[in-house]
């Protein structure tokens, strides 16, 4: 389709609606996250990267969200004459009340018990480079760790708005592609000239660079929904050759280690794999497939999904320091703890968030 104002005007006309299936796609992804760190001592699950797996969900979903929201921003200040600067910062201010406050609160907390020694390495939680620190100095930080993401995502929100918003839309697609290649080929150079006895496959994957193309394929399809069919789901006889390649690839590449062409495609695959969930469930999923992505439950933890990934790494801790129920059943005890953790994230997500 062409720049004509006959397109701008189908983008403008599209809303942003709600879309109760992503948030139970938000539920999966932080289970899948809880499995990864709470279930340490099962080895038979742990056999499939399930963290990454819902961290790579987690941004793609981002990407997506972000994208569509900035893309739709700006056509409609370009049709009313408005600039893009308006939206930029009405971009900043949103995203900083929606994700400032509870972080920064549990920063506080963190410091004032010296969590980990938190306040040697605070500057960096401070200014979300956590995980720039946990790369140059090739480790983790206990139950710090998982806060790199967050400071995956603060960098986005950084770059990202710039890019849609200045970049001209002949060029914007281009500019995509380019950013989704940018994750595959960073990880890779990164990888080929790092020391392997010195830092793990993990560190290397943790930078923002390294996980642009989870973001950029999310991009890409706002960009589709924008600009060419806001109902754009993929569907057809490539896109589906496309998917099951993608699936294969991650089957196939699950019994090598790890090596230069599984760094280059791995999580890109799985990001492939998340743009079509996305795209589909932003639509919405029938049948079956509605009864469980519609599930209010699902929903709901979708909703406090920030709070419970910000949350989970303290809740172990916390339960053994307190002395709470003990169980010889570690699902059981998985689930115990899910639930104080539901309950806490519930309370951040009503009076804080």
């Amino acid at each position: 389709m062409n720049s004509s104002g006959n397109t701008d005007t189908i983008a403008v006309s599209i809303p942003f609606g709600y879309m109760p299936q992503l948030d139970a796609l938000r539920a999966f992804a932080v289970l899948f996250v809880l499995i990864q760190h709470w279930l340490t001592d099962r080895s038979w699950l742990l056999s499939v990267p399930f963290g990454m797996i819902g961290v790579t969900l987690f941004f793609v979903l981002s990407g997506f969200l972000i994208s569509r929201i900035l893309l739709q921003s700006k056509l409609t200040a370009e049709s009313n004459n408005t600039g893009v600067l308006h939206v930029l910062r009405q971009f900043y201010i949103r995203r900083t009340l929606r994700i400032f406050p509870i972080y920064y609160i549990t920063l506080i907390i963190l410091f004032i018990f010296n969590i980990e020694n938190i306040r040697d390495i605070f500057i960096w939680f401070i200014f979300y480079a956590s995980n720039i620190y946990f790369y140059l100095i090739h480790d983790w930080a206990g139950v710090l760790s998982h806060l790199w993401t967050l400071a995956v995502e603060e960098q986005f929100y950084i770059i990202w708005p710039l890019i849609l918003l200045f970049t001209p839309r002949k060029h914007l697609l281009k500019i995509i592609i380019i950013m989704i290649l940018t994750g595959p080929v960073s990880r890779t150079v990164l990888f080929y000239f790092s020391d392997k006895s010195e830092i793990t496959i993990d560190l290397i994957s943790i930078l923002m660079p390294t996980c642009m193309d989870c973001f950029a394929l999310g991009g890409l399809l706002a960009y589709l929904r924008i600009y060419k069919d806001k109902n754009f789901d993929f569907n057809n006889i490539f896109a589906y050759l496309f998917l099951a390649l993608n699936i294969l690839i991650l089957v196939v590449s699950g019994f090598f280690e790890e090596n230069i062409y599984k760094i280059f495609i791995y999580r890109f695959s799985v990001s492939v794999i998340s743009m079509y969930l996305i795209a589909k469930a932003g639509i919405g999923f029938n049948g079956h497939l509605k009864k469980i992505f519609e599930n209010r439950y699902l929903i709901y933890f979708g909703k406090i999904s920030y709070g419970i990934y910000l949350f989970h790494a303290f809740i172990p801790p916390l339960y053994k320091y307190f002395n709470l129920p003990q169980s010889g059943n570690i699902y059981l005890q998985f689930f115990f703890q899910g639930a104080i953790l539901t309950l806490l994230s519930s309370i951040s997500w009503y009076i804080i968030e």
